[in-house]
Formats: structure tokens, sequence, C-alpha cells
């Protein structure tokens, strides 16, 4: 089994289209006052200096895949349809973490406390969506060294929550990269706090 490697003091590449398209705005359909824009942008900037973004990942061998499970080296079982589709051909497996730390959720909370609530949904989203390129950012690097060994990482990744990959299943992932080392814990009902963190799997196969 692989260590895990951790990546700190991150500054990932953000689409911000992708921050409007979680506020629901459209910039081919809706124009936005320039006022609301500039407040909108300052926003965003607040969220990325508040972040402490970490991101971390390790490689494991695939011991089997027969859908709708995909079993790793451990005897962990995973599983989902779209999962095992995703994990088809592939020989191991790369878990990913990325977390925004604790200081987002409590400018989040403070905004929310004071009834700034339309500053909190701004950070808010903008704060899911620049954690969330963390992990391209994990998987971009993991590529990169793959390459030299003539292995190739899939293009998508699945995290728990996501179509028939039960969210219980976090569970497992979180195991794996042992998200307490992090900072992050886990409530009842699977999700991860502090809430800006996700956990995610790719596929490893070789060219």
């Amino acid at each position: 089994m692989h260590e895990i490697k951790v990546m700190k003091n991150l500054k990932p590449a953000y689409d911000k289209n992708l921050i409007y398209a979680r506020l629901g705005y459209d910039k081919t359909r809706t124009g936005l006052p320039p006022y609301v824009h500039e407040e909108a942008e300052r926003l965003i900037k607040k969220a990325e200096n508040t972040l402490s973004l970490v991101g971390a990942y390790r490689i494991m061998d695939i011991a089997e895949t027969s859908p709708p499970r995909v079993v790793l080296e451990d005897g962990t079982i995973l599983s989902g349809i779209k999962l095992a589709e995703l994990m088809k051909g592939c020989s191991q497996a790369l878990i990913m973490l990325a977390t925004g730390g604790g200081k987002i959720m409590e400018l989040i909370g403070r905004l929310q406390e004071e009834g700034r609530m339309s500053e909190a949904v701004v950070i808010d989203a903008a704060a899911s969506e620049i954690t969330d390129s963390v992990l391209d950012m994990v998987m971009l690097h993991v590529s990169q060294l793959l390459r030299s060994k003539g292995k190739i990482l899939t293009q998508r990744r699945f995290s728990p929550g996501y179509g028939d990959f039960d969210i219980l299943q976090q569970k497992e992932l979180y195991r794996l990269m042992d998200g307490e080392a992090f900072g992050i814990s886990m409530n009842e009902a699977c999700m991860l706090l502090p809430e800006k963190s996700v956990l995610a799997i790719a596929g490893i196969s070789g060219i």
C-alpha cells in the first residue's frame, strides 16, 4: 500500500464561472449590474484568502472489479454501478482528499449570525468550488507522475453521494485517507466537517 501524500499551501486555478453557476447566474442569459459583480468578486477573493487549502492522496491496488463492486487491496469494498464502470480496466485506484479548513466555515457562520445572508451565500459557493478545484490539482499532479510510468488516470472522479455511490461509503474513503489527521470529522449522516471538505476516487490503468 502506498502512503498518503500531502500537498499544502495550495493556490489552485478555478473557474469563476462555476461559482456564478452555483449562485444560479447564467452569463449567457443574465447580466449583473456592475456594483453587484464587483461585490461578488470581492467576496470570492475573501473566500480564497480565508481558505486554508490542503490536498492529499494515496494510490491503492485494485484486487477485483466485479460490478457493482470494486475491491481494493486491503479488502475494502466500494459499491456502485457507475464507479465500477469508471474502474473497468484499471489496476489501481487514486483516493483523494481536499479540505478548506475551519476558518471559512467560521466566517460563513459569522455572516449568517449578522444577517448578512447574501454575502454568506456567495462565500459558501466560492469556498465549495475552490475546495473542489484542489482535487483537479491533485489529479493533474498525479497524472503527470503516472505518465512517466506508462500509466494514465481517468478523467473523471467520483465522490460518495454521487449516483449510486452511496454517501455511507464516505466512511471507507475517510478511513483510507485518515481524515482525522487532517482535522476532518464525520457526523452520523456521513457528512464531512468542516463542510468544505471532500473525498473522491479515480482509476489508474496502463497505456
